[in-house]
């Protein structure tokens, strides 16, 4: 039943649409098809990017708001000392979730850098209080505009709140508890120092950058110490001047130290699936890891947007189907969440039908100017659908 999803697959890798893919697809907690194309193989990580968002910092963002860390109402004045715009007394934390706070859609912060201040405590801080001084392009809560920057300043919050890095929140709260193995960010300590951190939180432990064009278990020019792990490559970057494997590659994520609210996650498609039903448990009440009050109350459409002039898709911490025009395809209810990675990653659910769809895969190696996958996207998930719904 699945040799026409095969078939697509294949033929996606022929026409250059990514290298490397993985494909998920589940119905009510049961796998129905799992398999690795191209250059990918079993546990392969991908960089899911702004898969970040829903999966570790809108997910923190839950659980603080569940134990009375963080409300909804907060407003980023009352967290950040930087927060000094007047529009900051009105930027709240639904704001940032929902991307509706009018903060742009991102800026290329890591570019103001000097060298020696890119992975470090003070170039987050830089790139923090830049995105404080960001002019603010409408009232927050009249428009929305996807924006990363909204992100950066949600990740500093939850730092604030959770008193404990990002990185270390994730894996105590959400990757430890739910035995997400292969779910983690990666430390960098900057471009004049090297690419990795050894005492990195997530347990990686790794010196130097693989130049390889495939993927690869060890960097070519150094050594990827236990746990191993087998990464697919992403752009071959002019910034870094290397192809990156095994470094997030946004920039601003990048300059920050490789962890931040945007960006940063590596994942595999198996433990995507352990979130995804985990969460989903949350949803239907069957849990008290995430309470289901609070898991509607981020996901149901229609919270906090009664003050919007223009509809827009995204909920608190995720993104729900465009009518006529969704990277969903045409047959994922109204009913839905979802998001989307730049690297070439996505995760989509139907709530009704209790369904989902996770592809990885490294749209952008080895360049970022391969848009392929935005055609192809609706078609693969259209496929599954007819396969298996």
């Amino acid at each position: 039943m699945t040799n026409a999803i095969d078939q697509m697959m294949k033929e996606a890798i022929e026409k250059g649409v990514f290298p490397s893919a993985s494909l998920l697809v589940a119905k009510e907690g049961t796998i129905l098809h799992e398999k690795n194309y191209g250059k990918a193989r079993a546990g392969t990580c991908f960089d899911i990017a702004s898969l970040t968002k829903p999966i570790a910092t809108a997910t923190l963002a839950m659980e603080f708001v569940q134990e009375g860390l963080l409300k909804l109402e907060d407003t980023v004045y009352q967290w950040l000392g930087g927060a000094r715009q007047p529009a900051h007394r009105k930027m709240t934390v639904a704001h940032l979730l929902s991307h509706t706070a009018g903060l742009t859609a991102w800026r290329p912060f890591y570019r103001e850098l000097p060298i020696d201040q890119v992975g470090t405590p003070a170039g987050k801080q830089h790139i923090i209080l830049s995105t404080l001084n960001e002019l603010v392009l409408s009232e927050p809560g009249s428009q929305c505009v996807y924006s990363d920057l909204g992100y950066i300043l949600l990740g500093e919050i939850l730092e604030q709140a959770g008193l404990a890095n990002l990185d270390a929140l994730f894996q105590t709260r959400i990757a430890g508890p739910l035995g997400l193995k292969d779910t983690f960010f990666v430390r960098n300590i900057g471009l004049s120092q090297g690419s990795f951190d050894p005492s990195a939180s997530s347990g990686l432990r790794m010196t130097g950058v693989s130049t390889a064009h495939g993927e690869s278990s060890m960097p070519a020019h150094g050594e990827l110490v236990e746990p191993q792990r087998r990464f697919a490559p992403t752009e071959d970057c002019p910034w870094r001047g290397h192809v990156l494997h095994g470094e997030v590659h946004d920039q601003n994520c990048y300059a920050m130290g490789g962890v931040a609210g945007h960006a940063g996650l590596f994942s595999t498609t198996q433990d995507i699936h352990k979130f995804v039903v985990a969460f989903l448990k949350c949803y239907r009440g069957e849990s008290n890891w995430l309470s289901q009050d609070i898991v509607k109350q981020f996901i149901e459409p229609d919270f906090h947007t009664s003050t919007l002039k223009h509809s827009y898709t995204y909920v608190l911490g995720w993104d729900t189907p465009t009518f006529g025009s969704s990277s969903a395809g045409r047959h994922f209810s109204p009913h839905s969440i979802g998001h989307l990675g730049y690297t070439g990653c996505s995760v989509w659910i139907d709530l009704d039908k209790d369904f989902w769809i996770i592809l990885l895969t490294n749209r952008i190696h080895p360049a970022t100017t391969n848009e392929k996958i935005r055609a192809f996207r609706p078609r693969i998930h259209d496929l599954c659908w007819k396969e298996f719904v």
